[in-house]
């Protein structure tokens, strides 16, 4: 019985310095090139993960350029209004859609944990590669693509989904 009393103890006792060297920004699973761009962009300053726990983010190429970008969740700091940053791998850029900044609909923010990736079809489109597209909804429940028109990030209204 003390035996298990002392185990007990002792693993709680290694846990609790394990999370306190927790980073509250870890990326689990972004790639490091991702994360450094992310935070030269103002992560942690005027912007923070939707979730530290568990980020929501997607992987995709999102510019069409035969590279794997970065698409993740995040919030405003003033307002915690959620956005998503994408990242390029090409270039390390960072692009915030929402989180405060316009989306292009009149809209400043997307709908927390309601957007998603869809993956392209293969094969090329108009002379280059079919992207991978992020749907997602803004505050007001209308829905929108976040397109890459070669210079930015525009959004696009999705048919039947209002305004």
């Amino acid at each position: 019985m003390v035996t298990r009393i002392l185990l007990v103890a002792g693993l709680m006792l290694q846990a609790a310095p394990a999370n306190a060297q927790l980073s509250p920004t870890t990326f689990a699973g972004i790639p490091l090139w991702a994360d450094s761009a992310l935070r030269r962009a103002g992560l942690g300053q005027q912007l923070m993960l939707s979730s530290t726990l568990n980020p929501v983010y997607a992987l995709g190429d999102f510019d069409r350029d035969g590279l794997v970008d970065v698409a993740v969740e995040v919030k405003d700091t003033g307002g915690l209004r959620c956005g998503i940053a994408i990242t390029r791998a090409m270039d390390r850029s960072v692009w915030i859609l929402g989180a405060g900044r316009p989306l292009g609909n009149g809209a400043n923010q997307i709908a927390c944990g309601r957007w998603r990736v869809e993956v392209a079809r293969h094969g090329r489109r108009q002379g280059g590669f079919s992207p991978d597209l992020v749907y997602a909804l803004d505050a007001a429940g209308h829905g929108g693509w976040l397109v890459w028109d070669g210079t930015s990030y525009r959004w696009v209204q999705a048919e039947g989904s209002g305004a």
